[in-house]
């Protein structure tokens, strides 16, 4: 062995000599962590709990960002008064919301100082949550309500339209044929043709009915269905109908829709303790003090040695 070459003799020789150092160290850092430790105020944590009901006015990832909104605090830090204000808001800073993976549960979690007032203000918090998701959610179902009841005003409108241009073009067009059959009628009764004189008079009394504002007859039907403009105007009026039961529709949907977005399924839990971990804390400081204690020692008798050389 090399006289350069440090044997475990001399690393325990070096830890005997010094053991008073390493010894201070780690007393010192064991008393420092402890003093650290028991200073600093207990930290509680409290839970809840909701159900996501899936719909497609609020999707889960907007339903919890919303529950940790600036927006929602604000409305319960205001339920408070005076220097309480603060004391509310600087807590509910801590929440943390999350959606629990693979489920359709939002996990609420609050820490704090204070068991108390972290509990009233945590569920303050979640009552308020709670209804206004649920309030941002109904708005959204009757603000498309609203926009189904402008479309179906606007198709109304156009309907009439529609129908009016097509009951005119309709009289207008009997007007016509009936004056042309009235003449004939003059010839077929000069001629003494009876079965052509009966089949005008049933025309032109259809003629009559649709002048007069029958437009359902059957012998009008007939009229829209020869008549290129006429069937144009029918069909549009008939797409325009269908979109009007559509419309119709949707809007009873919306009638019968639940707009609960979140409800509680776990209410918040008491505070319980989960910090500070002190005996962690101290044992950690232990195992530190421990290590710096030797180093500090072998730094030491390193220095000495290089001094007496």
């Amino acid at each position: 062995m090399e006289e350069d070459e440090i044997s475990l003799r001399d690393y325990i020789k070096v830890v005997r000599k010094e053991k008073i150092l390493i010894a201070s160290i780690f007393l010192v850092a064991i008393i420092a962590a402890a003093i650290f430790s028991f200073s600093i105020p207990n930290e509680y944590s409290s839970e809840a709990k909701l159900s996501y009901i899936s719909n497609d006015k609020i999707p889960l990832t907007d339903a919890v960002e919303l529950l940790q909104s600036q927006t929602i605090i604000q409305k319960v830090v205001s339920q408070e008064g005076g220097a309480s204000q603060g004391d509310a808001l600087s807590m509910l800073g801590n929440l943390k919301v999350e959606n629990i993976k693979s489920t359709n549960k939002i996990l609420i979690q609050l820490k704090g100082n204070n068991p108390d007032t972290m509990k009233r203000y945590f569920e303050q918090y979640v009552n308020v949550a709670i209804n206004e998701v649920n309030r941002i959610s109904s708005g959204k179902s009757q603000s498309d309500y609203s926009r189904l009841e402008n479309l179906s005003t606007v198709y109304t409108k156009q309907r009439n339209e529609v129908s009016t241009e097509m009951k005119r073009k309709l009289i207008e067009d009997a007007d016509l044929e009936l004056r042309r059959l009235e003449n004939l009628t003059g010839i077929t009764e000069r001629l003494g043709d009876t079965d052509r004189q009966l089949d005008l008079a049933f025309k032109i009394s259809d003629l009559k009915e649709i002048k007069n504002g029958r437009t359902s007859s059957s012998a009008a039907q007939q009229m829209i269905s020869d008549d290129p403009e006429l069937s144009l105007l029918n069909s549009k009026l008939s797409s325009i109908d269908a979109r009007l039961v559509d419309l119709e529709t949707k809007k009873l949907e919306l009638e019968n829709l639940d707009t609960t977005t979140v409800k509680l399924i776990s209410p918040p839990t008491d505070p319980v303790i989960t910090g500070p971990r002190r005996t962690l804390n101290i044992a950690i400081a232990a195992v530190l003090g421990l290590f710096i204690g030797i180093f500090a020692a072998f730094f030491k008798n390193y220095m000495e040695g290089s001094a007496s050389g």
